[in-house]
């Protein structure tokens, strides 16, 4: 009996070891997937802030352009009341 015993107890060490063994590999398996899924995440996250600099650059253009624009009209449109005033002046008069 004693032989059978220890039998016994090398496979329940066995099956312990081999339940132990599943679970690690199944939590690495798990670690794996969520290090895969972060990874894309942060593939996108770079593709997202690429996107973000290139629609940012674009935008500050405009601005500028929108800036020249907007000094271009204030030029004009104080030539235009000069203008207007010495029309004025002329006509009044004086």
């Amino acid at each position: 009996m004693a032989d059978t015993d220890k039998l016994v107890e090398a496979l329940r060490r066995f099956d312990t070891a081999l339940q132990r063994f599943e679970a690690a590999a199944g939590r690495r398996h798990d670690s794996e997937q969520r290090a895969a899924a972060l990874a894309g995440e942060a593939d996108a996250l770079r593709r997202d802030r690429s996107k973000l600099a290139n629609e940012l650059d674009l935008v500050r253009h405009k601005a500028s352009e929108l800036v020249d624009t907007s000094k271009q009209a204030a030029g004009k449109i104080d030539a235009a009341m000069s203008r207007i005033r010495a029309v004025l002046h002329s006509n009044s008069g004086d």
